[in-house]
């Protein structure tokens, strides 16, 4: 009997250079495989060179990706693995050995950059199987005031002592008695079931340096029943799309952190996730 194959999802990304003056290079970086009925995630954190070559035994040797953005395929790719990752930040990136010309969506943006901070082309998801479709019609959405208000207290029970600097001084650091309209959201998205994500921030933060995780971006999700549930924090959202074709919608978020890059993808009416994440150094 032939073997089934687990489905895998990589993503398409646009990389700067390593080196100064070195030109940008597509790869796709696998990520997620699917395992029975839970989706797992590829090893990606590696803390010395041995790992970096011993490692690539547990990625696939070749794939074939379909390449799709916003419930559209977009093209295709094949992608083997190398010997072994030359850097951390580049654990599970294969080569892209096919020569079709690779799809782009919009312009090179820093906000796509990540902690390396060059402005790079949009990440795609690539999938094993032509798995594209969003059954769950995920779309940029806007909040109601009870949603509004809703997101803001499940913020102060995380986050219910804030300290903050004054004119940008970190050693002036007191308590912050923050309002609601510190709290503002940025960016929606809603499906035909009735599920919202929502990502929020905390402002203004005076302090110097990496922000604290107060004032990190923070993603909520509001079930079709109007709870209001922490999902987790510097991240946004790169995709969402029926990867395993069960009839409902994954999303795939990209993790951006100080010195922390990686994907999260949430699944099973966001009861379930799986993290891959990696250092820069």
């Amino acid at each position: 009997m032939a073997q089934v194959q687990p489905v895998l999802i990589g993503v398409l990304e646009d990389n700067p250079g390593h080196f100064v003056g070195e030109p940008h290079y597509r790869a796709v970086r696998a990520v997620f495989h699917k395992q029975a009925d839970r989706w797992k995630a590829f090893p990606g954190d590696c803390s010395d060179h041995d790992c970096l070559k011993a490692i690539t035994a547990k990625y696939p040797r070749e794939v074939d990706w379909t390449i799709s953005f916003d419930g559209r395929q977009l093209g295709r790719a094949t992608s083997r693995t190398p010997d072994a990752f030359e850097f951390y930040s580049s654990v599970g990136q294969q080569i892209i050995t096919s020569k079709d010309v690779l799809p782009t969506v919009g312009q090179p943006s820093q906000e796509f950059a990540g902690f390396l901070g060059e402005p790079v082309y949009r990440p795609l998801i690539a999938v094993s199987q032509p798995n594209y479709r969003d059954p769950d019609g995920w779309k940029r959405a806007k909040l109601s005031e009870t949603e509004t208000l809703a997101i803001r207290r499940q913020f102060r029970k995380r986050f219910p002592k804030v300290a903050n600097c004054l004119k940008g001084q970190s050693d002036k650091e007191k308590p912050w008695p923050y309002e609601d309209s510190n709290i503002t959201a940025q960016k929606v998205y809603a499906s035909k079931r009735n599920w919202i994500v929502a990502s929020v921030l905390l402002a203004p933060n005076r302090c110097d340096g990496p922000s604290d995780e107060p004032f990190a971006m923070q993603w909520f999700v509001i079930t079709p029943q109007q709870e209001v549930r922490w999902l987790d924090s510097n991240m946004w959202l790169v995709d969402a799309s029926d990867y395993d074709g069960d009839g409902k919608s994954e999303l795939v978020f990209a993790i951006d952190d100080y010195n922390r890059g990686g994907y999260r993808l949430f699944y099973d009416d966001f009861r379930q996730r799986a993290v891959f994440e990696f250092s820069y150094h």
